[in-house]
């Protein structure tokens, strides 16, 4: 009786030591950041919607290279998100849930959507609520830190501005260049919870901004719902037999620098503008004071978005960061 007992004690002893080794494990360290750790459950909860993507897409020959490349993606990911936060301690910058709930509502406002259609959208993703918000609150303490950091640096100078007007405007190829266009569109139906009035009354509002002078980079990015509004509107470069019909009758009047009426397709608005045009030898472009913000806000970006990748390897270099992956 008593060699029965001592073995089931090994047993149970055997069993919970296995336990703790698998637990152990699943939370194994994968870096270390100056001094703070990354385990391997965080990484793998950052990455569980990438990886459920990656299995449905890769083929099985490729998936277990392909597997390990994006875990190392997002273990620099991560990495980069710990340098981050630790500076933003050193400069007692904090995000609140009241900072994440007013992103939040200004997403949900810009894009006409709920609460609702926000977890519809995260559940197709593989994401929780509780991820999403997160992700969301690195991504407002980065934005933050950046603006203290690096957007202070940033100059834009008129040499800089008068160079992209000639290499992006005047420098265009003749009748080879097409039309160079801005767009901005504005959706209806129940999926934008927007009627066919309602987007007519946005759109007609924007015209009337541009008839009194703002630039039309400005009023896309505030207000226009297509993907083109990041970048002010431009569309690029387009030929003649590549125009849709609708845009073909409207921009086959125009000149550069002159912006359409207001434009019904089955399923938006849309207001257009030709920055150029394939009317000359040469091609023609707008003056440079009609597209100087635009361009300063072009530039602005650019600059921002190097200046980050500089800073970034900056704290990398810097660093104590030991990976284990």
């Amino acid at each position: 009786m008593r060699l029965f007992s001592l073995l089931i004690l090994m047993l149970i002893s055997f069993g919970f030591q296995s336990s703790l080794a698998k637990a152990e494990i699943a939370d194994r360290l994968v870096a270390v950041v100056n001094n703070d750790i990354i385990t391997l459950s965080e990484l793998n909860e950052e990455g569980e919607p990438y990886f459920q993507a990656l299995i449905k897409q890769a083929p099985t020959a490729q998936l277990q290279h392909e597997m390990q490349k994006l875990k190392q993606d997002i273990l620099s990911h991560l990495i980069d998100q710990r340098l981050i936060e630790q500076q933003a301690a050193k400069y007692d910058i904090k995000i609140s849930d009241e900072d994440i709930n007013q992103a939040i509502e200004t997403m949900l406002s810009e894009n006409r959507g709920t609460m609702d259609d926000l977890k519809k959208d995260l559940a197709t993703k593989g994401l929780s609520e509780e991820q999403y918000r997160k992700q969301l609150k690195s991504q407002i303490l980065q934005a933050r830190l950046i603006n203290y950091e690096v957007r202070s640096k940033v100059v834009v100078t008129d040499d800089k501005i008068n160079q992209y007007y000639k290499d992006n405007y005047t420098s265009l190829p003749g009748s080879a260049s097409g039309y160079h266009l801005l767009q901005m569109g504005f959706l209806w139906g129940d999926q934008y919870k927007r009627t066919q009035d309602e987007a007519r009354n946005a759109a007609e509002s924007a015209k009337k901004q541009l008839d009194e002078g703002a630039s039309f980079g400005d009023v896309a990015r505030s207000v226009s719902d297509l993907p083109s509004k990041e970048d002010g509107g431009d569309i690029g470069i387009f030929q003649e037999n590549e125009l849709a019909p609708y845009m073909k009758e409207a921009i086959l009047t125009m000149k550069s620098g002159d912006i359409s009426g207001i434009i019904e397709t089955p399923t938006e608005y849309q207001i257009l503008k030709v920055l150029s045009d394939q009317g000359s030898a040469q091609g023609s472009a707008p003056p440079l004071m009609e597209v100087k913000k635009d361009i300063e806000t072009q530039l602005y970006k650019q600059e921002g978005e190097q200046l980050f990748k500089k800073w970034i390897t900056e704290l990398r270099a810097n660093a104590f960061i030991k990976q284990n992956l």
